[in-house]
């Protein structure tokens, strides 16, 4: 649980106030510990005590960065973005380096997540012996089984609509008795695409690909997937090739269908 340094402490409640769990009390006017409720470590007492009263032991629970200032015009700017988003396949034969990546992959952290538990793991590969191995086996399953079968007639047609030609692939997984971990690992691939994306470069949810890898036996050994693990989600991943820069928004035609109740 959290440690509130009751000498720097002013009384102001904000942390007990903004407890999900009620893990904090109050004792003597000022925040205390509930040893019978549950903390999960969201570290909302923290962010919003004004005095950095509280931590969890030796550990830095604040981040040593100035909260942004936003333009009046942050809401259009964000909705741009979101709108221009795309699902690229074709990508050049350069690779994305490893500290753009793992500062991504830093960022997905700050994606919300079921009690706080962030179960989502990570496998990047960027090797083009080992995608290709990968490929290999997804294609002689379709041709044995008959399963997601138009992978195989796209692929002969020179598309490839389980991995495109990326030269990395990002692999999430998480524990399959975790709180919510499909939704929790799509939340944070979801912030791993918005800063890549924002950087330049390409990626795509890879569907085919996670459903195979969780299918596939040999797939699962390849990849080391623990017991009890499942694959959650997948983003090819690269910089987009010359013919593949979208300068139009497209409309959608199928828009949320909303009932207020």
């Amino acid at each position: 649980m959290v440690t509130i340094h009751s000498e720097k402490c002013k009384g102001c409640l904000n942390c007990v106030y903004v407890c999900p769990f009620a893990a904090l009390t109050v004792k003597d006017g000022k925040p205390d510990l509930n040893q019978d409720n549950l903390c999960i470590q969201c570290l909302h007492c923290a962010a919003v005590c004004p005095q950095n009263a509280i931590n969890l032991g030796n550990l830095d629970v604040i981040v040593s960065v100035d909260i942004p200032v936003f333009p009046e015009n942050f809401t259009d700017l964000l909705e741009g973005y979101l709108m221009t988003r795309r699902s690229y396949r074709h990508f050049k034969q350069e690779t994305v380096p490893t500290d753009i990546l793992n500062h991504a992959l830093w960022v997905s952290a700050w994606a919300p997540s079921a009690k706080n538990q962030r179960p989502t793991r990570w496998i990047v590969i960027n090797d083009e012996n080992k995608i290709s191995n990968i490929m290999e086996h997804i294609l002689n399953y379709v041709k044995e089984t008959g399963i997601f079968s138009e992978i195989l007639k796209i692929y002969e047609h020179g598309q490839n609509v389980v991995i495109g030609n990326a030269k990395t692939l990002l692999f999430a997984y998480a524990r399959n008795d975790a709180a919510n971990p499909a939704v929790d690992s799509a939340l944070a691939l979801y912030n791993i695409e918005l800063i890549l994306q924002a950087q330049g470069v390409g990626t795509c949810w890879a569907g085919y690909l996670t459903k195979l890898c969780n299918q596939i036996p040999a797939l699962k050994d390849l990849l080391g997937l623990p017991e009890g693990y499942q694959f959650y989600g997948a983003l090819m991943i690269g910089y987009p090739d010359d013919h593949e820069q979208y300068i139009h928004i497209p409309n959608r035609y199928k828009l949320p269908e909303v009932e207020w109740l």
